[in-house]
């Protein structure tokens, strides 16, 4: 059978981070994994293809197609398969992906066949039994107008197969993350331990957590041709176990990688050992949630961090040279003199990347918010990319806190002292990529500031 995999274009509207971060289709890869030997499958990266998905679909010729995406995607999710629909009768269409499994209700259209909402490394390839008429359909999959409790869901399934990522081959060279050039992912664990009330990502499985086998890591590590690697799990830094046992190991396959990985404050705090050994088996980047510098905000978010913990974290990565991708939620209740105090820390601590992160009432997550206080409709869900204010403020109107944004990522990222330090470690080519990728994200933030003038 002729299988399309597709990965969508994130629409004009959602504020585009891939202008500054572009990795591989994972979960695509992965999928297409079970049906490379008996059947014809092909992924196509929207994001990088100059072509019309009219073009795509009228060359390829599918006999299913696969589209996977988050929220953001979903309006693009639904036309690429109603313009399957139209174009190639007795297409069938499968969706899938974290949002389709915590919201499929969002992906209730006549023009998709099946949507995968749960193991789908589980339900998929028999799911493609059961269009070939070799087995009942599985459960794990809707059809249109249908629905389902979680309870009436099979447990989860974390089975994960070797991705194919012969498929993407093309595509590979123009991946990358921030500074990582060429980098490719890996997925070591799923979920994740912690109950943090802001995030989507416990949502997926339900707070279940599980652990892949860390032999399966390290052959999946010696098969990647890429040097730099991006480890995706939700916390690679949750069980120091574990992370000395994934350093002895590379150790031992004698592996000569870059990582950049997710990890907590209080981890790094509690194992700077552990971090001076992985800084020695190449450890580069770690992502770490700040989130805040305020006690009173980290209780409210259930960080169950103090901000002392974020601080002292800080300080275990600028000795061991490692360079911090910090994240920190702006919620809606901040004025200028919460920017202040947040831009202030920021440079006293040496933080060079920072990701400013408007609180997001995503859907299943523990934060409640009235229809009145969001300015954006959960129905757009283009702008539902982390970036957008959702959320109205409260000390200031939409578009002053839209500047305010913007003067924090100005204040951060273009220190002089920093611009020195950025020529001496990465290439120009990636240097020159960065500041392109920026002033095209800048300009859509200053479209913004236009729009909520306008809106005002």
């Amino acid at each position: 059978m002729r299988i399309l995999f597709l990965r969508p274009k994130p629409s004009d509207k959602t504020i585009g981070l891939q202008h500054v971060m572009l990795v591989e289709p994972l979960e695509l890869e992965v999928l297409a994994s079970f049906v490379s030997s008996v059947d014809s499958p092909v992924i196509i990266d929207m994001i990088l293809e100059k072509k019309s998905i009219e073009h795509i679909i009228n060359t390829e010729k599918p006999e299913i197609l696969c589209v996977s995406g988050y929220i953001t995607n979903v309006p693009a999710m639904i036309r690429y398969c109603r313009v399957g629909k139209r174009m190639i009768p007795g297409i069938i269409t499968i969706v899938g992906g974290v949002h389709c499994e915590v919201c499929p209700e969002d992906l209730n259209d006549k023009s998709i066949d099946y949507r995968v909402v749960r193991n789908a490394t589980i339900v998929f390839p028999q799911l493609l039994e059961h269009i070939k008429g070799k087995r009942d359909l599985p459960k794990g999959i809707l059809k249109p107008g249908e629905y389902c409790s979680p309870a009436e869901l099979p447990p989860f399934n974390f089975y994960f197969p070797v991705p194919d990522r012969s498929l993407t081959t093309r595509y590979r060279k123009k991946y990358f993350y921030i500074f990582h050039n060429r980098i490719a992912l890996i997925k070591t664990a799923f979920g994740c331990p912690y109950v943090c009330n802001f995030c989507f990502c416990r949502e997926i499985t339900q707070g279940a957590y599980y652990e892949r086998n860390l032999d399966e890591v390290i052959d999946e590590l010696i098969s990647l041709k890429e040097k730099d690697i991006y480890i995706v799990d939700d916390d690679f830094l949750t069980s120091r176990i574990r992370v000395k046992r994934f350093i002895e190991a590379s150790r031992s396959a004698n592996l000569d990688k870059h990582y950049l990985i997710y990890g907590r404050a209080d981890f790094i705090v509690k194992n700077p050992d552990i971090i001076r050994d992985f800084r020695s088996i190449g450890l580069r980047t770690v992502i770490v949630g700040f989130e805040s510098f305020s006690d009173h905000e980290l209780r409210r978010y259930e960080k169950n961090i103090d901000a002392k913990t974020n601080e002292e974290a800080m300080e275990v990565l600028n000795v061991n040279n490692i360079d911090c991708y910090a994240t920190i939620i702006l919620p809606p209740d901040w004025g200028k003199e919460e920017f202040a105090q947040c831009k202030d820390k920021l440079r006293k601590l040496g933080i060079h990347y920072v990701n400013l992160q408007p609180l997001t009432p995503l859907p299943g997550t523990g934060l409640e918010v009235t229809d009145k206080s969001l300015i954006i409709p959960y129905s757009d869900f283009s702008r539902w990319d982390l970036a957008h204010v959702t959320m109205r403020p409260e000390k200031m109107s939409v578009a002053d806190y839209y500047k305010n944004i913007i003067k924090l990522y100005n204040s951060v990222l273009f220190q002089p002292k920093f611009l020195m330090d950025y020529i001496k470690k990465y290439n120009v080519f990636m240097l020159w990529k960065m500041i392109k990728g920026s002033l095209m994200v800048w300009r859509q933030y200053m479209a913004k500031i236009k729009e909520a003038k306008q809106n005002a």
